[in-house]
């Protein structure tokens, strides 16, 4: 198993993690409530967060497992640089599909019924991923995992924020009961059905990066006119200090 050497306690991490995932699909609505200055402070914390995280780690972490993908036995039928642009590649294929979800929505080819209907399979979609791939995190190291999570879920606060607007009553009732079920399942199927190796979960991940980095630039971050760039810096080093200090002295590299 891809991380079969877990100990009880590790489990208990990636499901207190799990939880804290759920927790933020709670509470999205009441962020959604909160006055327009505040929700603007609140983009650019997590913003600045989310940009720190995917340039010190996500894409670092897209090279090295790229390079590991080369050694195992798919390169009997795919060429080196092709698998070690795997998982750059499957980030991008992420990237691209919640784009389009999203240019789809806007322009108004997909009905108001249906645009919510695909928006909400698509959040729980990236947290069922995440719960999946929550185990494997934990194995990288506890100050990673939460950190990860830390971002993550502030994404979905932000993200689903969106959601909660448009559709207040439908997100009350239905969506955000959706998501924190979601990352239940993702995270049930990784305890009773675990990867069979690691190229499993590098898919998933890579995919999860790629749906976060989009998200990220287009959805995050608040317009320009309405970016706090002190709050927007403080979040960017903070969670850049952060990181460093788990890649020095951490397990993870």
């Amino acid at each position: 198993m891809a991380y079969g050497a877990m100990t009880e306690v590790d489990w208990l991490i990636a499901l207190a993690l799990a939880v804290a995932l759920a927790a933020a699909h709670f509470f999205a609505f009441r962020v959604s409530t909160l006055p327009s200055k505040t929700q603007d402070v609140l983009a650019s914390v997590g913003g600045g967060a989310a940009i720190a995280y995917i340039f010190i780690h996500l894409m670092p972490e897209l090279a090295v497992g790229g390079r590991a993908l080369s050694e195992l036995n798919i390169t009997k039928f795919t060429p080196t640089p092709i698998t070690e642009a795997g998982l750059f590649l499957t980030a991008m294929i992420g990237m691209v599909i919640f784009f389009i979800l999203d240019v789809r929505t806007e322009e108004g080819r997909l009905s108001t019924k249906i645009g919510f209907r695909v928006h909400m399979a698509s959040f729980a979609s990236v947290s069922a991923i995440y719960g999946y791939t929550l185990p494997s995190l934990v194995t990288t190291g506890w100050s990673y995992a939460t950190l990860f999570t830390a971002v993550l879920a502030g994404h979905l606060l932000l993200a689903d924020r969106a959601l909660a607007r448009a559709h207040p009553a439908q997100f009350a009732h239905e969506t955000r009961w959706i998501g924190m079920a979601a990352v239940g399942a993702g995270f049930g199927a990784a305890f009773l059905l675990p990867p069979a190796n690691d190229f499993i979960l590098a898919i998933g991940t890579a995919f999860l990066g790629g749906v976060l980095l989009m998200t990220t630039f287009r959805e995050e971050l608040p317009a320009a006119s309405r970016t706090r760039i002190p709050w927007f810096l403080l979040g960017l080093s903070v969670m850049s200090g952060l990181l460093i200090i788990v890649l020095a002295v951490g397990k993870h590299s």
